[in-house]
């Protein structure tokens, strides 16, 4: 009996597997030590691709932009808490208010079969299929539900909630942190087991399914992993220092055993979207930065000052000290106007915004976000339109120059100017101006002409931060054993999977497909005579 796909033309089923904030280097280095063997067989008798993200500007939307086939300039919300220019404030933002149509939509459209479970970072959707969200998604700001409604009950019947609950409620201590690792691998178990129980339980066309727990365990556990990081444990005394390759091979043995349930006539995407590194940055202090460079309040000339300590937010230094678990517990109990400024104070201060010519707006840690108050666009706008462009070559060049002292190296990696990068309807909605710091080393000072030498001090209790590397490995889509297929983007895997599906791209999506035509066929054929892959995927 055809499946739906096949019998509409494509050519018949696809595992899709998110691996959020999996790291490409350790999966590549691991896997080629054989510690993960199912991505070792992946990269061997498969298809990869590094993916350009999102990440390297607004690392918040890198899923969605893997869902919908779109750039940031298309979503209505680019982080969950963003820049108001109507009121020149702040306001919270739920992923329910992406606003942009996922590529699963699309196939339910064209008589599909669909399973999406857990993907992080996006609502329930309510059509034909079988749909949870949130239920273990890393910091998803969305509602735990599932389509039918029924559906959640009886997973959390079978295999209970999700063990992590809040990653960020968690302690940067050793006894925390062991506890952690214990039920983030009770986790990838869980998912394991509920995923293979779905893919018999629903009939589907196109399965998409996350593990969330590479995120979680990338913030906590990276300084026990890099040798280089300041705090890195040489005696390893705390036995934390193997929890991210422990936490990438329970997923390894996990996602092998799900690819051998799948059956051997299913095509597989698994990807990542964005990857986990150490944390450096001075994205707390990019306001201060503006300042001192001449960009913040008007008639305040720009100067060099002495080598001197940058501010810190008391609010963060508040959430430092304080027990994770104690700050849930009272911002439970708190109106969510109160939890809500709360936030705004810890990500921006008091926001005396009026006046300036830039400000630093939220944004992911690992990359400043800088806003223009333009006239005619935002509230205290101050900016000529006239001068906007100027404006922001001015900024951009300055950030440049930015160097570590100590080593004499550059600390921005990329300066993006997103009304170039990207374009859309919401595109004036987002920041004008990211800048995505150089993590590969480590440092806490920054020096320039403009600038003079500022401290940065640490605000960060977690260790690990994102980095804009993402991948895909593919099976069953006609591709060649080990072939490199160079460099996509995001973009590019949403018309992917609707083309191997038989339903065509719409003209709106900015991707394009990875595979030709005569690719998909091919791979088809091979798929349905169950010679495309050797081996068993479970084995360890």
């Amino acid at each position: 009996m055809l499946s739906s796909s096949e019998a509409s033309g494509g050519s018949g089923r696809q595992l899709l597997i998110g691996l959020d904030a999996m790291e490409w280097s350790l999966v590549q280095s691991w896997a080629g030590t054989g510690a993960l063997p199912t991505f070792q067989r992946l990269l061997e008798q498969g298809a990869r691709v590094e993916l350009d993200s999102t990440a390297a500007q607004l690392p918040d939307t890198v899923w969605s932009a893997i869902y919908t086939g779109m750039n940031p300039g298309h979503f209505v919300k680019y982080f969950y808490v963003q820049y108001d220019a109507q009121s020149s404030g702040l306001k919270m933002m739920d992923d329910d208010s992406i606003g942009a149509t996922p590529f699963w939509r699309y196939l339910t459209e064209a008589g599909r079969r669909v399973c999406v479970l857990d993907v992080p970072k996006f609502p329930v959707t309510r059509s034909e299929g079988a749909y949870l969200a949130n239920w273990g998604a890393h910091a998803s700001k969305t509602a735990r539900a599932s389509h039918p409604p029924e559906l959640l009950g009886e997973i959390n019947q079978r295999f209970g909630p999700h063990p992590v609950g809040e990653c960020d409620a968690v302690d940067a201590n050793p006894k925390a942190l062991a506890k952690l690792r214990g039920r983030i691998l009770e986790g990838v178990h869980l998912r394991g087991e509920l995923y293979r129980w779905m893919l018999t339980r629903e009939p589907w066309d196109v399965f998409f399914a996350a593990f969330s727990e590479p995120h979680c365990a990338g913030h906590h556990f990276w300084q026990y992993l890099d040798s280089s990081h300041p705090n890195y444990d040489a005696s390893d005394r705390h036995g934390l220092r193997d929890t991210l390759e422990t936490v990438y091979r329970a997923i390894d043995r996990e996602l092998g055993q799900i690819i051998e349930s799948a059956g051997p006539d299913t095509r597989c995407l698994i990807l990542s979207g964005h990857g986990m590194g150490p944390i450096w940055h001075a994205s707390w202090n990019l306001q201060e930065i503006l300042d001192s460079l001449g960009f913040g309040k008007g008639g305040v000339q720009p100067r060099a000052r002495d080598a001197h300590v940058a501010d810190a937010n008391p609010w963060r230094f508040i959430k430092r000290v304080l027990p994770g678990r104690f700050q849930y517990a009272v911002k439970a109990l708190l109106p969510a106007a109160i939890q809500n400024e709360l936030i705004f104070r810890w990500y921006a201060g008091p926001r005396d915004w009026a006046g300036c010519r830039a400000i630093a707006v939220p944004n992911n840690d690992s990359v400043g976000a800088i806003r223009l108050l333009v006239e005619g666009r935002d509230r205290y706008g101050v900016i000529p339109p006239a001068i906007y462009d100027q404006t922001c070559d001015a900024i951009a060049q300055a950030l440049s120059t930015l160097r570590d002292p100590v080593t004499g190296r550059k600390v921005v990696l990329l300066v993006s100017l997103l009304h170039k990068e990207f374009d859309g309807p919401h595109t004036d909605g987002l920041p004008d101006i990211t800048v995505l710091w150089d993590q590969s080393f480590a440092w806490d000072q920054i020096e320039s002409p403009e600038l003079g030498q500022l401290k940065i001090r640490m605000q960060d209790s977690r260790s690990g931060s994102h980095t804009p590397h993402g991948f895909l490995l593919a099976r069953g889509y006609g591709e060649r054993a080990g072939e490199d297929l160079g460099r996509a983007t995001l973009n590019d895997v949403a018309p992917t999977v609707l083309k191997a599906a038989g339903v065509e791209p719409p003209e709106a999506m900015r991707g394009r497909v990875l595979f030709s035509q005569e690719s998909l066929e091919r791979g088809g054929e091979r798929l349905m005579y169950h010679c495309s892959f050797d081996g068993n995927f479970s084995r360890t």
